[in-house]
C-alpha cells in the first residue's frame, strides 16, 4: 500500500520525522501538524472524497485559502498555507507527488508590524507580582527572560554552569540542543537579573564565592520535583505573573519580542548586535522590530483625532 492510500495518520506521521529531523521546533512541528489535519478535514467535507495527496488541486488549496479569510487574520491565514507548502514540497523531494497543487497560490497580503512587545510600565508590573510572590526561582526565570530575551527552550535547558556572574558583569551561554554544528551564543546579564540569580542560587545553598562551575551539571531552574524544568513550566510562570499584574496576552515569547524592540530601538545597537544576542540567523527576522506595532499605529491616530 502507497503512503497516498494510507490513513491520514501514517501520513501525519511521516511529515513529523521529516519536521524533526530539519531541526523545526516542537511548537513549529505542532502547528504545521494541526494545519495539515484541518486542511484534510475541510477537503473532505468540500469534495466528499477522502483526502490523499495527489487529489488535491491549486482550486481546493484557493478555496481553503477564501475559506480561512473569512475568519482569520492574514498572519495565521498566511502560516497555515506556509504549512502546506511545507507538506507538499516534502511530498515533491520524495516522490509522492508530480504537481505541487500550493505553487502559485499566494499569501494574503498584510501590513507590516513588530510583533506584540510590552510597555515599560506593564513589564515591571508582571516583574513586581514576581518578587513578591516570594519564589525566588519564579522572580529569577522573569527577570532572566526580561534581560536577555532567551526562548522559552532555551531558559527551560540551562545549567548552572551555562551562568557566569561577577559582582560588574554577567553572561548566560546559550547552547543548542539540536541542528548543524550545535551553535551557541553568549547573551549579557545586567544586574537586576544577576541579583535575582544569586537569591535563587543562594536558596538552593550556593554561597556567594562558590564556583558556579563544581555544580556545572545541574539544572539551573528546578521543579518542585528537583528535576530540571520543562518549557511548559516557564509558559505557566509567566502567564501566572502577567495575570496578576492585569497584563492580558503574555507568553514568554512576548519577553523575547520585548527585549528585540528594545535593542533595535536604541540607536546605540546596531543591526548585526541586536542579532547576535537574539540568536536570529536572519537579519531580516531583526528588522521587524523596527517597524511599528500596532499599538504604535492606534496612538498615531488618536493624536490626530485627538
Amino acid at each position: 500500500m502507497t503512503l497516498e492510500n494510507a490513513p491520514l495518520q501514517n501520513l501525519i506521521e511521516t511529515f513529523r520525522r521529516y519536521l524533526e529531523l530539519r531541526d523545526r521546533s516542537s511548537h513549529t512541528v505542532r502547528a504545521y501538524l494541526s494545519d495539515v489535519r484541518q486542511f484534510a478535514a475541510w477537503f473532505t467535507k468540500h469534495t466528499g472524497e477522502f483526502f490523499t495527496l495527489p487529489t488535491v488541486t491549486e482550486y481546493d488549496v484557493q478555496g481553503w485559502r477564501d475559506h480561512l479569510m473569512a475568519t482569520m487574520k492574514p498572519a495565521t491565514v498566511n502560516r497555515k498555507l506556509a504549512s502546506l507548502s511545507t507538506l507538499y514540497r516534502w511530498a515533491g523531494e520524495t516522490e509522492r507527488v508530480e504537481k505541487d497543487p500550493t505553487r502559485y497560490i499566494s499569501g494574503v497580503v498584510q501590513q507590516k508590524t513588530a510583533p506584540r512587545s510590552l510597555s515599560d510600565q506593564a513589564l515591571r508590573r508582571i516583574l513586581r507580582q514576581a518578587r513578591l510572590s516570594g519564589n525566588k526561582r519564579d522572580a529569577a526565570l522573569l527577570e532572566l527572560l526580561a534581560a536577555t530575551g532567551l526562548r522559552v527552550s532555551e531558559a527551560a535547558g540551562l545549567k548552572v554552569g551555562d551562568l557566569e556572574l561577577g559582582e560588574r558583569h554577567g553572561w548566560v551561554t546559550v547552547r543548542a540542543t539540536k541542528g548543524k554544528g550545535r551553535k551557541q551564543r553568549r547573551v549579557p546579564v545586567h544586574v537586576k537579573a544577576r541579583r535575582a540569580l544569586w537569591e535563587y542560587l543562594g536558596e538552593r545553598g550556593f554561597e556567594p564565592d562558590e564556583p558556579l562551575a563544581e555544580r556545572a551539571e545541574e539544572p539551573l531552574f528546578l521543579s518542585q520535583k528537583s528535576g530540571g524544568t520543562s518549557s511548559y513550566a516557564v509558559w505557566y510562570a509567566v502567564k501566572k505573573y502577567a495575570r496578576l499584574a492585569g497584563v492580558e496576552n503574555v507568553t514568554p515569547h512576548t519577553f523575547r519580542h520585548t527585549v528585540a524592540t528594545q535593542l533595535v530601538r536604541d540607536p546605540s545597537v546596531d543591526l548585526v548586535t541586536a542579532a547576535t544576542f537574539l540568536g536570529h540567523s536572519r537579519l531580516d527576522t531583526t528588522a521587524r522590530y523596527s517597524q511599528p506595532s500596532e499599538k504604535d499605529l492606534a496612538e498615531a491616530a488618536d493624536r490626530l483625532t485627538g
